[in-house]
């Protein structure tokens, strides 16, 4: 897989119809083109006059004082940053869209802060018939870059400023969900960051598919709500009305939605 593909999870499903997950091909701008070097995001320190923002959860009781927060802007950039923080012995912490209301991300225990709102690449695979969603990307964001570039949807949740990887790793439910299900109903793969038995990190891309040695990776990632990987994207699949959705969908081929 080309280090284009790289931080994305993925959805499957059927155009101009609700999509679905699975992985992508058109590089975002946050990912490395294929023979480039990832993209690399800043180290935001406590001088920095970004830093209270970065630091303070939605609910502003939730404060954290970690020694820098990550700024990460590829698979590559995620990789190397968690491997630095866990030779240093440091507790770290995930943000996607900064929407949690508990302090999952900002406590006090916290010394180093990996944030993926920069990963907000929404965009088309050929090879795999899916659309990816970077993890930083904002819902309303989502939204909007699939119906207006592709005529899709997913049926995620109301609130524009969720961000996808918490989103849809805790399951995405919203408006749609009763004709549509979860959107993870329609997660074919995911692209994490995770840390193995003997302590390496490693980036997996993991999918549906039942002969995929990673696919626990997937399934874990299928509405349990995260905390289990450092998930680098999203990606939403939607395919033609009457195309087979991959690795036996469990839900049936979208309806479309719009003309």
């Amino acid at each position: 897989m080309s280090s284009a593909r790289l931080g994305r999870s993925v959805l499957a499903g059927g155009a101009a119809a609700v999509g679905t997950v699975t992985l992508a091909a058109a590089p975002p701008a946050a990912a490395a083109a294929p023979g480039a070097e990832a993209a690399v995001g800043a180290r935001i320190l406590a001088a920095d006059p970004h830093y209270e923002l970065l630091t303070t959860g939605m609910d502003k009781r939730f404060v954290a004082r970690p020694e820098h927060i990550k700024m990460i802007r590829s698979s590559a950039d995620a990789a190397r940053a968690l491997r630095e923080a866990l030779r240093a012995g440091k507790r770290v912490s995930v943000r996607s869209g900064g929407h949690c209301v508990a302090d999952f991300t900002c406590n006090p225990e916290v010394e180093v802060i990996l944030d993926f709102s920069e990963m907000t690449a929404v965009g088309y695979d050929p090879e795999f018939r899916a659309f990816y969603v970077g993890a930083g990307a904002r819902l309303s964001n989502a939204y909007e870059a699939l119906c207006k570039g592709w005529g899709v949807t997913i049926p995620g949740g109301v609130c524009h400023s969720v961000g996808a990887g918490g989103h849809v790793s805790g399951g995405g439910y919203g408006m749609l969900s009763r004709a549509h299900g979860l959107v993870v109903d329609h997660l074919y793969a995911v692209e994490v960051v995770v840390v193995d038995a003997r302590g390496r990190v490693r980036t997996v891309v993991a999918t549906r598919e039942r002969d995929d040695p990673n696919r626990d990776v997937w399934w874990a990632h299928t509405g349990g709500g995260g905390n289990f990987g450092y998930g680098a994207a999203s990606v939403v699949t939607a395919r033609r009305p009457g195309a087979p959705l991959p690795g036996g969908s469990p839900v049936t081929s979208p309806r479309t939605l719009l003309d």
